[in-house]
């Protein structure tokens, strides 16, 4: 099934490492805050976590591939 859907992105360098869907914001913003609170907060955490809309490509709740 394809959908729009808020992604938790975990990225390195120009690559996805980890990404999890989320139905709305607000619960992407929690579970990134969480991980923020127990990784502790680096210079660059900003940049590897984000809470961002995308057109996915889902199965199960999986992301199956990015699709623009």
């Amino acid at each position: 099934m394809i959908e729009t859907t808020f992604v938790l992105l975990l990225m390195i360098g120009q690559e996805r490492v980890e990404y999890t869907p989320y139905d709305t914001l607000s619960k992407c913003l929690a579970v990134r805050r969480k991980i923020k609170r127990n990784v502790g907060h680096t210079a660059n955490f900003e940049n590897k976590w984000s809470c961002k809309e995308f057109t996915v490509k889902l199965e199960d709740g999986h992301i199956l591939e990015f699709v623009k």
